[in-house]
């Protein structure tokens, strides 16, 4: 079959990621073509795989954009995408996200394939009205809506037509576990500069925690993707590290695209948002046998098996964080046990063969 991905990211996404894998997963059965937006950074990720893609103005409702404009814009985005269904004799249209109405419209152009429509994002997340009408298009035009966790699914309208559907894990390891000369413990947070990702806390936890344990380090890895408001966010923290003289202890790097090496180059990964759908970031440290603090935020409570894979702690609270911080950072055993059992863990719950045995019923049906 030929599938097109409809993709809103400006840069290198979880959505995206997840869109992504499961293109390089499925390549040997079917061709992908993605729509991407113009400006959007992740062409050269595509082209190193040698997938087509398409650009148009994809559009979201932000607060700056008039809601006049909107639906014009959307009727032509919808036009653009109507034209390269037909030129790339599309079966099945897939929108990334839920907040993209292309895939309703689509239908009601009289699109005949199958749409499929993703939920990433936590819907609670979404202030109610626009959650409404993108949850009663998405069910409605949809031949299926996928949420990406028990934690989305439970959020949406129950109906036949949406399930559930983890994402899989599509990962290999090229290198070993790198053996540190020294005993410091490195904290890696693995997440884009946005509010809500939780690295404020994870700056405060760490700071009150090294005051118990000097041995602690912290690495911040991620990209601003280009918005303003990100790198304002990445600029406060770095003078919140200033402030508390932690300069020498505390570093910031941007986008990494060797996930495996950052990964395998901590003693612990931390991942305290607000609110994740289901958090790629604790998935990919636990395939790659890092042991994981994060917080009970909805996506992270079905990657983590508490206090057997992992530590989960409260949202937003410091002290559990620095709590959690301290008890594995004084122990490398309890360290090695977690990793060990993540490994395990996320590798049978988030299975490729899982994914596939569902995903091709959906296609064939």
């Amino acid at each position: 079959m030929n599938i097109l991905i409809i993709d809103n990211s400006m840069a290198f996404t979880g959505a995206f990621k997840c869109a992504l894998s499961e293109a390089m997963l499925l390549s040997n059965r079917h061709k992908f073509v993605f729509i991407i937006h113009p400006d959007s950074k992740v062409k050269s990720i595509l082209e190193e795989h040698h997938i087509t893609y398409h650009t148009i103005p994809l559009l979201e409702v932000r607060k700056s954009l008039s809601l006049l404009l909107y639906p014009f814009v959307l009727l032509q985005n919808t036009y653009r995408t109507w034209i390269i269904v037909k030129r790339e004799r599309i079966d099945v249209v897939q929108i990334n996200d839920f907040y993209n109405l292309i895939g309703a419209l689509l239908k009601l152009f009289g699109y005949k394939g199958k749409i499929i429509t993703y939920v990433r994002f936590v819907p609670a997340a979404i202030p109610k009205p626009l959650r409404k009408i993108w949850t009663f298009f998405a069910q409605c035009f949809s031949y299926k809506v996928i949420a990406v966790s028990d934690t989305v699914l439970k959020q949406l309208p129950a109906k036949s037509n949406t399930i559930r559907l983890y994402d899989p894990v599509n990962l290999t390891e090229k290198i070993n576990s790198v053996k540190k000369d020294d005993d410091t413990v490195q904290l890696l947070y693995l997440s884009n500069y946005i509010r809500g990702k939780g690295q404020e806390y994870a700056l405060q936890a760490f700071a009150n925690a090294y005051n118990k344990n000097n041995k602690l380090r912290l690495r911040f890895v991620g990209g601003d993707m280009g918005l303003e408001k990100n790198k304002q966010f990445k600029q406060n923290l770095i003078d919140e590290v200033s402030r508390l003289e932690l300069n020498v202890l505390v570093s910031f790097s941007g986008f990494n695209s060797n996930i495996e090496a950052a990964i395998k180059d901590a003693d612990i990964l931390l991942n305290f948002s607000e609110s994740e759908s289901l958090s790629m970031t604790c998935l990919e440290a636990a395939y790659y046998g890092t042991a994981v603090i994060a917080t009970k935020c909805g996506g992270p409570e079905e990657v983590i098996d508490n206090n057997k894979t992992g530590i989960l702690v409260p949202v937003a609270d410091i002290e559990a964080m620095t709590d959690a911080i301290l008890k594995l950072s004084y122990s490398k055993e309890l360290r090695q046990q977690y990793a060990d059992a993540g490994k395990t863990y996320v590798r049978e719950k988030f299975s490729q063969e899982a994914f596939i045995t569902t995903f091709e019923a959906i296609l064939s049906a």
